[in-house]
Parts: C-alpha cells; structure tokens; sequence
C-alpha cells in the first residue's frame, strides 16, 4: 500500500514537472499570442497544439474531418492523465447515457458516480472573431502546464476538456493573411472584402440542421455521433460599441419543445460566468439580451434538441486584432432586453468605454472559459444526469403517434438527401422489407420508417413538422419580440419531400436501414436512358455526361414515352452510363430510342457576382450550382463595368444586395478599405449588363438586386412590397404556398404547388406586356398561405408575381422575389435555378 502511494506521488511530480516545462504559445510560435497586433494563423496552432499533445500526457489531438479546402480539422481533448488513460471506457459511457433504453438503474448510477463531465468549446466559425481562436490555444497550454494541485488541475480530474479551435480553417487563414497584409498600413484592421468560408461565410453557424458544409458533418459526427459531451460553449464576438460580452440567459422567446431544465442549468452557467468576470473587474456583462432560446439552425442552438446543454457567449470586438477607442457617446443599447444602454438587472455594470483590444477581447474569453470547466466539475453529476434524464424523457414521450414514414414515391434524389440527413443528424431509421400496416393505413414496402421512440426525438419532431414562432409582446400595444433568425425550418416542406405520421405501430417485418439507402447499384442494359424532369440530380447527370464524353438532351413540350417534358435523355455505351449512375440516387428509365423532341445540351458558362461586400447569397448560389454539376466562375465587380461579358459567359448570377452597395461598393467601415475594393458595379454597370442581355446573355437577379435591374433597366414590372412598413408586412423566414406554372420550362420537374422561403420584403407587380416579352413562371396564390413560420401580412403577396423572365434584345432577365437556393436548404426549389441556366445555352423551346 505505501509502495502505490509512492508511485502515485512520483507520478504527479512528474507530471507536475512537465507541465512546468511546457513550452508556451508565445515561446513555441515566436510571437505573443493573444496581444493585440498578434494573430497566429491555422497552421501556426494546429503545429503547437500537436507539440502540445507530444510533450504533455494531458493532451491529445483529434481529427474531425477535412474542411472546403481540404484542411485537417482538428480538437484538442485535455484531461488528467487517469482520465487520458481510459478515454475509450469514458466515451462508451457517454455513449450510453445519451441513449439509455438499454441502461438499468444500478448501471446508470455507476456510470453517473464514475464519470467525469465532457465540455466543448468551439470557436473561429466566423474568421473576423478573431479571439476565439487564440483565447484557446492559450487556454490549452494553461489546462496542459496547470499544477495537479492547483484548481485547475483538480477540475480536470472530474472533467474531459475538448477544444476545437477553429470552426472555419480555412477562413481562420484567409483573415489571418489579410491582416498581416495590411499591418501597419492605413488599411490595418479592415474587415476583408471576401467570404471567410468559401460558400457560406457567415451563414455558416446557420448549417447545423441541413449539414452542407463539410466543417458543419465533421463536428456533427464528433459530438452526436462520437463523443456526447454534455456540455457545449460557442465562443463568438458581436460589434464594438454595446456591451462588452453576453453570457446566458438567453432572450424570449424559447422554443417551448425543449425541456424547461435547459433554460435552467445553461442560466446557472451563465450566472457563474457574470460573476467571474464581475470577480476578475470586467465589466460590461449582459444576459437576456437579443439572442433568443427559439432558433434551431446554430452550433450549440442544435444540441438542445440532441439533449445537450448548448451555451453562446458573444464578446465585443476590435477591429480585427488592432485596438480602437470607444467613447462613451459612442455606446449603444438596443434590441430585446436592453433598449437602452444603461444598468439594469440583467446589465448592472456598464463598461464605461476606453481603449478595446484584442487582449481584451481574448481575457474575457479564457475567464468564460475557466468558469465553463469550474461549473462542468462542481455540477460534473447533474451534467451527466439531466442529460441522460433529457434522453429517457424523449425516449418515453407519449405524444399520440408512433412515428413518421417517408413512402417509396416521387423523387429518389429528395428522398434520398431527407433520409441521409436525418441518419447523418444522429437519427434512426428503419426500412419496411414488405407491406406493413399502420391502423388502416398501408405502408408500401421500401419504404423508410423514423420511430419518435428514440433520443433525438425532440428533433426529429421540430425539423419534420410544422414551425410555429410565439407571438410575445413585451407589453401591451408593443410589437412582438422579433426573432433571431428565420422562423421555419421544416424538412419535409423545403426538400421537396412526403413525410406522413404513423399513428399506430407498423405491423410486419422492419430491417435496418442500408447504409447505400437509395443510391444505384444496378446495371444499365441498352443505350438510351432518360431521367425524368423531377429528379433533382437531373443537372448534375447532364453536367457529368457532357464532361465524361456523352450525348444528354433534353426533352421539350411533346415529351412522350411517358415522360414530362423536362427529362433528360442519355446516349452512350451501357457501361459508361451505369459507371455515370453509380452511387447516385437516380433511377434511370431504358428507352428503345432518342424521342424526336430532344435538344442537346450543352455545358453553359456561369459566372456569381461576388462584390466587395461579402455577401453569403453569392456563396450560396455558387454552391447550389456546383451542387448541380455547374461549373462557375467567380465574377467581381470590376470585369462586369469592363464589359463584354458575353465573350466569357452565358448566364451571370446577381445575388440578393442592397442596390447602394451594388452600386457604390461596401459601405464604409471601422478602418477603410484598400481603393481597388471600395467599388461596386458604379454608374455603367446597369448598361453593361443590359449589353450582355442583348447580344444573348441571361441574366438572374434575386430579391433587391432584381428590384434594382428593374428600375435600372425600366422593366414593366416593380415591387409591391416597396415603402410597406414592417407593422404591415414582415417576413423574418417563413415557408409560403408558392404556385408555378407547370409549362415553363423554366418549372420543368416542379409541382404546380411548392413551398418558397420568403425573406426580405420583394413581391412584384408586374404590368402588362407584348406578347413574348415576358412570361410569369411562379407566383403567390390569390389566397397565401403560411405553411411554416411566421410571417404578417401575407396578403400583401395575394396574386404577386414571384418569379419572371423578360426577354431583353437576344437574351433573358430572369427575376426572382425570393431565393430558391436559401442557404442550400430549399433544395425542393433548386430546379428554379437550374433550368434558367440551361435554357441559356440551349435550343429547348422557351
């Protein structure tokens, strides 16, 4: 027995004494990380942090997955080293906490009385916060070189620490390039004129329900489906001139399908986090302010459906990593919760204005955080059981249905990305190897079964039903508390996709669900194939067999065959054709011959205005494109004002931008701009795109910047929606019946009824034309109907047109009120998108 205690002494001595060794972040890099002027870059913390994890027996580093750019996104896991040493037994248990249908009680205690905590802590999704990643990589080293008597280190006895220190690599490099770039120049500190993650720049802690971006899969499946922590902290930084950091509690509204017991114990945190920083004479610190408990789409947001305890905390930036001085005038409430900038109970100190730094910025942080490890430790039991208590609850719910069943009909390649999404999510899924009965309802065999008797029930019921946003007016003749974000996130609606509830238990043989769901695995006999119109890998087949040597065309008004007009049709040698569906969710059609009403196609030239201002709908299109097997081109504002466009392009994408900072270029900033990025398309960029249109080029324009083209150009067409104040109509997200007309070829493959987004405030009133100059394709119906979300006023949109194409010299204008491609969600939309680029370099009848 003395001899063990010996060892044990030694041990901790020796750890104790490495620690001390470890090399700091300042003395491994070279330069003093976390000061202000000093950003070390991605590569520069992912080679310290595996030094770290060589030199320390605390530390170990993960991959998670690789980012857009191919980068290693990487965590780091710190813990004592008894806790290092049986890691696998500590992930098992998390594992079977967070799905506890086969746990007993006397297993559940001993897993609750064993196991140390799991907290996350993320951070640099958005590359312009740019503390977040440093704040890390000096909290790593500290957790790696703190004493094992010290506080500290006692706390990572009961906890497991995982931080991700950049959620966005590649972006974390291009910001970190562009500001030393510009270090000690006039142009030091500006905000860069590009997106910081190539599709989705902000938007991208909007992705964590649809999961498009690799950076949003790699962390899904580390915590959902690997690790399970508990506890999960976003570190993000907000503006400069309110307060200095937010900590929880979060602002009304909540969203009432989440158990109360969340508000409760992410509040408890957040009082703790108020009352370090309060401790540590950093003042300035709100909660119940501006970000709500409603909205599913963010990091953490998610994980409260998931049965994870999610915390925000947003701290108040500089200009990048150069300081600026606030004055006290310069200080701002406003939003829900502090309409004023003054002390009141969620807000009693007030910080005063001053000099704001980086340094500041990263202090803040690393105290949020050593408060994030000392609740996790005291609180290390009742993390672990309300989150196991969470699953039970979801497990057990009885809300009168059995479950949801996704029918075998209609598009494979829909169906397909629903079902993988909510599998990838960390859902399960079933199969009916043969009819089943529900009741008196027949369920086709083949088709997928999602049970609401599982952990993630809660969201499985919040992405497969209907939205409904609280209206709740602060006082009486106030207007509601507006939401965060949007406020419909329905999957079933926005896929394109037939989801219908199971009231009873299906009866009959159920198999697992194959983990090749709906791709195609078959051969191709003959040499003709068509793909009908609806099939949303319809472009990205069409575009892989131009590039693979094939002959595809398209069939026009008199399809025949049994096929819509629309669908394409693929000639080639057999194998070829099974190699271009292999792995795709397609079902291809064998036709005895080519139908006489086929246009070849071919590849059209596609180019995305990205301006100054970086805008995420520019990121978006392009990605919807590439999603569709397009391949695009980068347009900035200088080569449309140079002109001849025509030369280079067939089809140019104008995003959705507020028409003076189209024109003019970004409004400006903090610090300014170099000069070649303070501009926009100017005076001459109107007629330079007319120009385009003329000599045959197509033109698509979404929301505002249609709304500019049209007045820039003198369309018979203007916006409804224009001088309408928010009292009347305000449309913060929400899905709406849209009606298309089935005809168009520019709505080949759609219903004549879909779901649209409606974001923004654009609906046109178009005037009437000469024949052929204009054809409506979509608009809202005689009576708009709300299908998801909230939205006031929506007869303000009664008989608006909402997409149209006007025909300009040779070519198109093709207007759209809304995005089809939003945030590469509504995907059951897409074809809105893909057709008006085909028909650009195509002879189908238009």
């Amino acid at each position: 027995m003395r001899r063990a205690t010996v060892l044990v002494f030694l041990s901790l001595l020796a750890v104790s004494s490495l620690a001390a060794s470890l090399p700091s972040p300042e003395a491994a890099l070279g330069k003093a990380v976390g000061q202000d002027r000093v950003l070390a870059s991605y590569e520069e913390t992912v080679a310290y942090l595996r030094k770290l994890s060589e030199l320390s027996p605390r530390v170990r580093v993960e991959e998670l997955g690789a980012t857009v750019s191919g980068r290693p996104m990487i965590a780091v896991v710190v813990s004592s080293p008894a806790n290092m040493a049986k890691l696998e037994a500590i992930r098992r248990g998390w594992a079977r906490l967070a799905d506890p249908r086969q746990l007993n009680p006397a297993e559940r205690e001993a897993l609750l009385s064993d196991l140390p905590a799991g907290l996350l802590v993320t951070a640099g999704i958005h590359s312009t916060e740019v503390a977040g990643p440093q704040a890390v990589l000096l909290f790593a080293h500290e957790l790696a070189a703190a004493g094992e008597s010290s506080g500290l280190g006692q706390f990572l006895s009961r906890v497991v620490v995982f931080l991700v220190p950049s959620l966005n690599p590649d972006g974390q490099e291009a910001v970190v390039a562009w500001y030393q770039k510009h270090l000690g120049t006039p142009f030091e500190g500006s905000s860069p004129p590009f997106l910081y993650h190539p599709y989705a720049g902000h938007d991208n802690n909007r992705d964590f329900v649809f999961l498009t971006q690799p950076e949003s899969r790699a962390l899904n499946r580390f915590v959902y489906h690997r690790w399970h922590p508990q506890l999960f902290v976003d570190l993000h930084q907000m503006g400069p001139v309110g307060p200095r950091q937010f900590v929880p509690p979060f602002a009304d509204p909540i969203n009432t399908n989440l158990p109360p017991v969340i508000w409760r114990l992410t509040s408890h945190l957040g009082t703790l986090m108020s009352l370090r920083l309060e401790q540590a004479g950093k003042s300035g610190v709100v909660s119940g302010w501006t970000f709500d408990g409603h909205w599913i789409g963010g990091t953490r947001n998610t994980a409260w459906w998931k049965n994870i305890f999610g915390v925000l905390t947003e701290t108040a930036s500089a200009a990048l990593a150069t300081p600026i001085v606030v004055d006290t005038t310069d200080l701002r409430g406003g939003g829900k919760g502090l309409w004023e900038y003054q002390p009141q109970v969620n807000f009693p100190n007030p910080w005063r204005g001053g000099r704001w730094g980086l340094a500041d910025a990263v202090g803040y942080q690393r105290e949020l955080m050593r408060a994030a490890l000392e609740f996790a430790a005291t609180y290390r039991r009742d993390l672990l059981a309300e989150t196991s208590h969470m699953a039970e609850q979801a497990v057990s719910s009885k809300s009168g249905f059995w479950g949801w069943v996704v029918p075998p009909e209609g598009d494979p390649g829909r169906r397909q990305r629903l079902v993988s999404l909510l599998v990838e999510a960390g859902a399960e899924a079933l199969v009916a190897e043969e009819e089943l009965r529900s009741g008196q309802l027949v369920v086709p065999a083949g088709s997928v079964l999602i049970p609401q008797a599982q952990p993630l029930a809660r969201f499985l019921w919040e992405v497969l039903e209907p939205q409904e946003y609280p209206e709740i007016h602060p006082a009486p003749g106030a207007d509601i508390l507006v939401p965060y974000d949007v406020t419909a996130w329905n999957l079933p609606l926005m896929l394109g996709v037939n989801v219908q509830r199971l009231n009873e238990p299906p009866a009959g043989h159920k198999g697992p669900l194959p983990v090749d769901y709906g791709l195609f695995r078959g051969s191709v006999t003959g040499s003709v194939v068509a793909v009908p119109a609806h099939h949303l890998w319809l472009s990205r087949l069409a575009n892989d067999a131009l590039r693979a040597g094939l002959v595809p065309c398209r069939l026009g008004r008199s399809a025949g065959q049994g096929l819509a007009p629309g669908s394409l049709v693929l000639t080639g040698e057999a194998g070829k054709l099974a190699a271009l569906f292999a792995g795709k969710p397609v079902v291809p059609v064998r036709l005895s011959q080519v139908p006489s009403d086929c246009s070849p196609l071919r590849s059209p030239r596609v180019g995305v205005l990205h301006p100054y201002t970086p805008v995420e709908d520019a990121g978006w299109l392009r990605w919807v494109l590439e999603q569709g097997g397009f391949a695009v081109t980068v347009v900035e504002p200088p080569q449309v004002t140079a002109g001849k466009l025509g030369e280079k392009l067939d089809v140019l994408v104008l995003p959705d931008l507020e028409p003076s900072r189209l024109v003019e270029g970004p409004a400006p900033g903090l610090v300014p701009l170099p000069p070649e990025y303070r501009v926009g398309l100017g005076k001459g960029g109107a007629q330079a795109l007319r120009e385009f249109v003329e000599a045959g080029g197509t033109v698509l324009a979404f929301e505002r910047s249609a709304e500019w083209l049209a007045e820039a150009w003198g369309l018979p067409v203007s916006n409804a929606l224009k001088g309408v104040g928010r009292s009347e109509f305000f449309a913060p997200g929400s899905l709406v019946t849209l009606e298309l007309e089935a005809d168009s070829p520019y709505a080949w493959g759609l219903p004549g009824q879909a779901a649209a987004m409606v974001e923004g405030a654009v609906a046109f009133a178009p005037r009437p034309t000469p024949e052929g100059a204009r054809e409506v394709i979509a608009r809202f119906p005689e009576n708009p109907k709300v299908l998801s979300g909230f939205l006031r006023g929506e007869g303000h949109l009664r008989r608006k047109a909402a997409v149209l194409a006007f025909t300009v010299g040779k070519g198109k204008a093709v207007l759209f009120s809304f995005a089809p491609h939003f945030r590469g969600q509504t995907a059951n939309l897409f074809p809105l998108v893909y057709n008006a680029v085909w028909l650009s370099s195509s002879t189908v009848q238009r």
